[in-house]
């Protein structure tokens, strides 16, 4: 009996976890924000579940390759949002390295909003919500509300 509680418990521990995203890996793009709208052309999706937990966290991303980094000075408010053709979600990484999700705010795209930001760097993965499913989207940052 302690035999098969053994095996079972070496099965369990063998499954891969879900890993949450590497905010220190080397993004794809860099767009800086003071007042205007900043926006990049980005790939979204990848193999990996995302696993941060919360509202919105859905989706799959490169948990190893940022898609950008955003660069923002001042504070205020701030709107970091993509669109796309195809089922996009967000990840946002603040500078305080707190998570921030969105899936469909406005139809499939997905935006997250600061009331006030913070001066710093923001770290985003545009995903989407099948896996593997690359998608062409454009990554928008802007003082102020999104402009759909």
């Amino acid at each position: 009996m302690r035999f098969l509680l053994l095996l079972a418990a070496v099965a369990l521990l063998a499954v891969p976890a879900d890993a949450q995203p590497r905010r220190g890996g080397a993004p794809q793009q860099t767009l800086s924000v003071s007042d205007a709208l900043a926006t990049v052309a980005v790939n979204a999706g990848g193999s990996d579940r995302n696993a941060v937990p919360g509202s919105g966290c859905s989706g799959f991303i490169n948990n190893g390759t940022p898609t950008a980094a955003v660069e923002v000075s001042g504070d205020g408010p701030l709107s970091i949002y993509a669109t796309s053709g195809t089922d996009t979600t967000l990840l946002v990484s603040d500078p305080a390295g707190r998570w921030h999700c969105s899936d469909d705010a406005n139809g499939s795209n997905p935006a997250v909003t600061f009331a006030q930001a913070a001066a710093g760097t923001y770290v985003v993965w545009v995903g989407t919500f099948s896996p593997d499913e690359a998608a062409g989207a454009q990554l928008s940052a802007t003082r102020g509300q999104p402009s759909w």
